[in-house]
């Protein structure tokens, strides 16, 4: 049988870091990726590295640098077989346990004795984001089962994988609405939709805010970073029942003091603050 060679690119860069540049390098013809500590390693396909990725590597590190104020990103680049990283690669992906209720499994791994009774959610994580593996996603879980209600209508604004969208419609709310701005991720979400059979009650849309049906909303969930949390928390207490909850996430504890500020502007006030390792995320209610 014919093995293809891949292109394996291994950066070194903060967990952080990772998390935010991810997609990024998703959009550019990466195809899968493995996170270590410190060490990022990406893998994409020989066409694709010389066609497009290899000259787009560059000006996206020198961008995302930019952004970031800090010093130049180097990356070491190896080619390896596919069953060999692929193998690898499957074997470290593993059943998480998100929360004591939940389970998020990858596609090729057997339910274990101990998830008998638990909801298990499907994700075959094509990229890292939105896996359970990282402890925005656990905080946000967590919050989503103390707050969804059966029969809750929901809004997931900036759902990645679409796994906290799915996760809402199965505990219970009638209508969920995925929301991002990006094509893979919107195509990704749609799948795992399919795959957990909550098709019915999620509905995925690509674009921003706007994009949004004129309807208010039980609980809304917001997964992605401080900036475009801040920038987007007035249209988000628009969207708001006036007994709702918004579920904020993907914030670091530095992050803390500056969100409860601008929470503050819209009338809003935080009612419960979870942390794990440096990240946190809060539930948030109107002012009474």
């Amino acid at each position: 049988m014919n093995r293809r060679s891949w292109i394996r690119v291994e950066l070194s860069l903060s967990p952080e870091e990772q998390d935010l540049l991810i997609g990024r390098l998703g959009l550019i013809g990466f195809e899968g990726f493995q996170q270590e500590g410190r060490t990022l390693l990406c893998f994409t396909n020989q066409r694709q590295w010389k066609k497009l990725a290899q000259k787009e590597l560059v000006a996206l590190l020198s961008q995302f640098r930019l952004e970031c104020a800090g010093p130049d990103i180097g990356f070491n680049v190896n080619v390896v077989r596919e069953e060999n990283w692929n193998k690898k690669w499957e074997a470290s992906i593993g059943i998480v346990d998100a929360t004591k209720r939940i389970i998020i499994k990858p596609s090729w791994k057997k339910l274990r004795a101990r998830d008998k009774g638990k909801l298990v959610i499907l994700i075959d994580p094509k990229m890292s984001f939105g896996t359970g593996h990282h402890e925005t996603t656990r905080l946000s879980l967590v919050l989503l089962e103390r707050h969804v209600k059966p029969g809750a209508s929901v809004l997931d604004f900036g759902s990645g994988s679409g796994i906290l969208a799915i996760v809402a419609a199965k505990l219970g709310a009638k209508t969920v609405l995925a929301l991002d701005n990006d094509d893979w991720a919107v195509s990704n979400a749609k799948e795992n939709v399919r795959k957990n059979r909550v098709d019915k009650k999620v509905s995925v849309l690509l674009g921003d805010l706007t994009k949004v049906p004129s309807k208010r909303f039980d609980v809304i969930v917001a997964n992605i970073d401080i900036t475009t949390i801040i920038q987007s928390l007035p249209d988000l207490s628009h969207r708001l029942k006036e007994k709702g909850i918004i579920i904020l996430a993907g914030l670091l504890l530095s992050d803390q003091s500056r969100l409860v500020v601008e929470l503050h502007k819209q009338k809003l006030s935080p009612l419960e603050t979870l942390g794990e390792n440096e990240w946190i995320a809060l539930s948030v209610g109107r002012a009474g």
